[in-house]
């Protein structure tokens, strides 16, 4: 039986880039906030062996370079586990929309993964695996308004803001966040 998980969106309230880091990112100093609006995330734990992902977004890569499946893998070899996984992304989010989206879908992917499989990680563990996939990942694992420094990896939880309804408008064209940063 599938576990679902919400994947939520995020905005920057501010954002400050700074200089070029010598690992080729740039020092940023930003708040994020979680939304309510959200993509789901459906993972599978079977017997046998691979992890397939599944979404009708033609934009969404269904091999190794998703961060769904790059979380996936490392978490299965954290916890020295061999499964089959299934993974489900039913978008809502607009792909390359600045949202967060794949960040956040391979968070629910963790949070889901562990359900499925009946197994939890370590926080450091979890931590040290979104670090590794990506920059915006460690915020999805506090939610709510957080500090983010470093290259957005290093969160702070801050006081939550109140709630406020906003509009959030993306354009048809979707922009990659390294060429963004370029």
């Amino acid at each position: 039986m599938p576990v679902s998980c919400r994947s939520f969106a995020k905005i920057n309230i501010g954002l400050r880039i700074g200089a070029l880091r010598d690992d080729g990112f740039h020092e940023l100093r930003t708040i994020y906030q979680t939304l309510a609006v959200h993509d789901v995330v459906k993972v599978d734990a079977s017997k046998g062996l691979g992890i397939e992902i599944f979404c009708k977004h033609p934009k969404v890569p269904a091999d190794e370079t998703n961060t769904c499946w790059r979380v996936a893998d490392r978490v299965l070899r954290s916890l020295k586990i061999r499964n089959r996984i299934r993974i489900t992304i039913e978008k809502n989010l607009p792909v390359q929309g600045g949202l967060g989206a794949a960040s956040s879908n391979a968070i629910a992917t963790m949070f889901a993964l562990e359900k499925a499989l009946k197994r939890q990680l370590p926080v450091e563990e979890r931590l040290r695996i979104a670090y590794e996939v990506g920059s915006d990942l460690p915020l999805f694992l506090i939610g709510g308004t957080v500090l983010g420094t470093g290259r957005g990896e290093q969160v702070y939880p801050l006081e939550d803001l109140p709630v406020l309804h906003c509009v959030i408008a993306t354009p048809e064209i979707g922009v990659s966040t390294p060429v963004a940063f370029t």
